[in-house]
């Protein structure tokens, strides 16, 4: 049997792989049309509960809806202290359904993930 040295463990080493770790995801996943990736994870890195959102948010949409893109921003129109994420789902449906399918996604997103400290506001627009 092998006993770890108390003093191996390294918070920063962790730290690091995990932020390197949801760098890639988000890379991979989403969208930035503001050039922000860095901004962007560091505040998701901030909220555990919505660090696991986003992680499962490309297989809730793709259960609903087919989409062709999701983005990451933090919305203009409010304070600069004040930081919300902005999450655009576009996708080629009819406007109508694209609302309805809007409510679903939020609904759910709240229901799963409850305990989300930090601002987040869900759209889902057109495709052009």
């Amino acid at each position: 049997m092998q006993i770890p040295n108390e003093n191996e463990y390294d918070e920063g080493h962790f730290m690091q792989k995990n932020n390197n770790q949801l760098d890639l995801f988000l890379k991979n996943h989403f969208e930035f049309p503001s050039d922000n990736l860095n901004e962007i994870r560091k505040f998701i890195a901030q909220d555990y509960e919505l660090e696991k959102m986003i992680y499962d948010l490309p297989q809730i949409v793709s259960n609903e809806l087919n989409y062709k893109k999701i983005s990451f921003d933090f919305m203009k129109e409010t304070d600069p202290n004040e930081k919300i994420l902005e999450i655009v789902i576009y996708s080629e449906l009819e406007s109508e359904i694209l609302l309805q399918k809007e409510d679903l996604i939020c609904d759910m997103l709240i229901d799963k993930y409850p305990k989300t400290f930090l601002e987040y506001i869900i759209l889902v627009d057109p495709y052009e």
